[in-house]
This record gives structure tokens, sequence and C-alpha cells, in this order.
């Protein structure tokens, strides 16, 4: 790396760092604020309130990181062309794109850093900090009645059922299925209903189905007890897994169960998607930003802030959007979940292509 390369990596790392910091103390301050008569009604103790947004933070990172990508390198180039330091460069014999490879190198790290954040860290911590959520802050009692049942045993077996009534421990049109390691069904067991013995499971009225090297058994039963004794009424009654609180190979596994149990999980399959699609709006954002940085001499901040608003709030409505046509089935997953990379990315490399040199 040349004394140049680290010039202008310090120039954008320094303001890359004081907006990261400055973005998340302001959203922690604002949910704070939406937050506080909760806090205050329920007499939720410190110690709670800060271990939530401890485990908020990764979230908050992933969420703001685009953003403060943008707004440091609108700053920090901008910085240098209003001093005429870009055009030193190039009269020194150093061309554009060489001079903004550290800045896309920082991004692209950025992007790698949102990855490991996404999969290490926000799956655990969104768990703890929903939880905390609902047992602290909103305490939200047990769901008396749900539709939709969806239980994953530890081993990577399902439970399914249309609805769940807490009241009568009882659920309707049930199936439990197990799956091999391979993620094959290896047995099924379908039922009209279930009750809750206080111990275990009994089904009634249903149909049970073993696959063996490729040939299918299947005999009826009028009533059939479940060997585990989980999920109680009390699991059920839980609120269900978010996918935030999953990483890509988890919700992966878990949609391809939920498709061989007969569902269509096409909103998490936009969601999976995400996972890998997203955080490379950082590189997208610095695509953008600095030739609109480097192109003009009068990027204050107030020009830079607002630009980097406007640009941010018209990417996420693009996700927003790809994420609607997908569910709609308007857009394969894979496709409403880049969609905005795409068109972005497009947009920043015609910027880029038509800078000066």
């Amino acid at each position: 790396m040349t004394i140049l390369d680290r010039y202008i990596l310090k120039r954008v790392a320094v303001p890359l760092a004081l907006v990261s910091i400055t973005f998340i103390g302001i959203f922690i301050l604002v949910d704070l604020f939406d937050h506080a008569n909760k806090f205050i009604d329920n007499e939720v103790p410190f110690r709670v309130v800060g271990m939530y947004y401890l485990y908020y933070t990764p979230m908050i990172i992933v969420l703001t990181a685009p953003v403060a990508v943008l707004l440091a390198t609108l700053l920090a180039l901008g910085r240098l062309s209003r001093k005429n330091e870009i055009m030193a460069m190039k009269g020194s014999g150093v061309s554009l794109y060489r001079a903004l490879a550290p800045v896309f190198l920082l991004a692209l790290l950025v992007s790698l850093v949102m990855l490991i954040v996404g999969e290490g860290f926000l799956p655990s911590a969104s768990e703890r900090r929903i939880d905390i959520e609902e047992q602290s802050i909103d305490r939200t009692p047990s769901r008396l009645v749900r539709t939709d049942v969806v239980y994953l045993y530890p081993d990577g077996d399902m439970l399914l059922a249309r609805r769940f009534n807490y009241r009568s421990g009882t659920l309707e049109e049930v199936s439990v299925q197990e799956f091999g390691d391979d993620l094959r069904p290896v047995r099924r067991l379908d039922a009209e209903s279930a009750s809750w013995t206080g111990e275990r499971w009994m089904l009634e009225g249903g149909t049970e189905r073993v696959f063996e090297g490729g040939d299918e058994t299947t005999r009826t039963f009028g009533r059939l007890e479940l060997a585990d004794a989980e999920p109680t009424p009390d699991d059920l009654a839980a609120r269900p897994i978010e996918p935030e609180e999953m990483g890509y190979v988890e919700l992966d596994n878990y949609i391809r169960r939920l498709r061989a149990g007969g569902k269509d999980p096409r909103d998490l399959d936009v969601q999976l998607r995400l996972k890998v699609a997203f955080p490379f709006v950082t590189l997208i954002m610095t695509l953008i930003g600095a030739p609109l940085a480097t192109g003009t001499r009068r990027s204050g901040f107030a020009i830079a802030f607002t630009a980097a608003l406007a640009i941010s709030f018209l990417y996420y409505a693009m996700i927003q959007i790809g994420q609607v046509l997908g569910e709609e089935a308007l857009l394969p997953p894979w496709l409403a979940a880049w969609i905005a990379n795409i068109v972005f990315g497009g947009v920043g490399l015609g910027l880029l292509l038509r800078a000066q040199k």
C-alpha cells in the first residue's frame, strides 16, 4: 500500500468511524425515547435496558452502515475535491480509478464485516433482544390461539398445525415430519387433530407414512401418542422465530423443511437471499458516492447529508418494493433480493464511467 493509499484511506476511515458512532447513538436515543413510557410503566431496571440496547447494537450496525459509508465517502472525497487534491493527483499521473481504489477496498471490508456480524452475532443477539422486549418491556402474554403453527425440534424434525388452541390444549390438521441427515423425509404423520395429555400429544384420526429406500409404506391409525414430550402447549404459545434470529444455513434448512412439508415460504426465501445481498450495499453506495463527491466542489456537510439521506431512502424503498414483488411471486426470490443492488449498482457504475478520469 502506497503513501497515497494510506492518506486517502485515513481521510475516509476517520469520518466513517465518527459517522457510524453518531448514527448508532442517534438510533439508540430515538428508540429510547420511543420506549420510554414502557420502560417507566413496567419499571424496567436500568440493567435490563442496557442489555436490550447491547443486543440491539448488531442490528443497528447492519442497518446504519450503508448510510454511514455513503455519507463518509461524500464528506471525505468532497473535501479532497474542494481542496483540489483530486485534481493534483490527476495532474501527477494518478487516474481517478487508482485514487479511489482504497475507498472501494474500505467499502468492501465494511461489507465483509456486515456479513460476519449478520451471521456470527445478529441471530443470537436478535433472539435475546426480542425475548427481553417481550418478557421485560412489552410483557406480552402467551398467545391463546395461533394459526399456521410451525415447531422445529432440536434434531431438525418439524411439527406443523393449521390451528392451535392454548386453553383446550388441542391442535387441528397436524403434521409431524421426520428428516434424515440429507434433509429427505423418512417418516410423516398426518392427523385430523391432536390433544395434550399432560405429558405428550395424542394424535387422532391420521395416517403414518414411512419412506425407505425409495419405497413408501402407509398405514392408518385411530390414535397415536407422540414419543417426544416436546413441544408443550407453552412452547407452541411462545412467539414464532423471526428470520433475523437465524443464520443463512439455519434459515435455508428451515425453508427446505417447510417446503418438504407442503408449505410455500416465499417470503422467507426472499429474506434468505437478502442476507447475502444487503451487506454489499456499502460497496454500491461507495460506487455512487465517489463520483458524485469528486465531480463537484460544493459538497459541504449539508449537501452531503441531504444526498446521503435521499439516496439511502430510495435504496431502502426499492428493497421493500423488491420484497413485496418477491412475496407476491411477481419476481423470483433471488431477483427480488438483488434488484436494488442491480439498479443502484448500474447507476453507480454509470456515474463512475462518466466521471472525469
